[in-house]
């Protein structure tokens, strides 16, 4: 599946660490949100689909920032090509496991 089909968001941490904003762009980004792939399909789209969020590694989040403890490596210049080094695994809610490739979302 494309990242893109799940409404990818850069986001940026704002002060408090429990309050988020948009990006401009990848560059700027602190992390990537995405609806969840395994309730997307689940379903059937968007509605009622949960969010992932994964923030960058080496962008400026305090360890202390919600989601925690993972932070991702990233490379790519857009969403189109982002690639997440290592996998995502929710802990709780549906437990989805997968990686993001060169935009492109897989599952184990």
């Amino acid at each position: 599946m494309k990242l893109a089909d799940l409404q990818p968001q850069p986001q940026l941490l704002l002060h408090g660490e429990g309050s988020y904003a948009f990006a401009d762009d990848l560059a700027k980004a602190q992390g990537v949100s995405f609806l969840c792939p395994k309730c997307f399909a689940t379903n059937g789209g968007p509605a009622g689909t949960h969010i992932v969020l994964c923030w960058f590694q080496g962008r400026g989040v305090p360890d202390t920032a919600q989601p925690k403890p993972g932070r991702w490596p990233v490379n790519g210049t857009s969403l189109d090509d982002i690639t997440l080094m290592g996998s995502v695994l929710l802990q709780g809610a549906c437990g989805w496991h997968g990686f993001v490739t060169a935009g492109l979302v897989t599952s184990c």
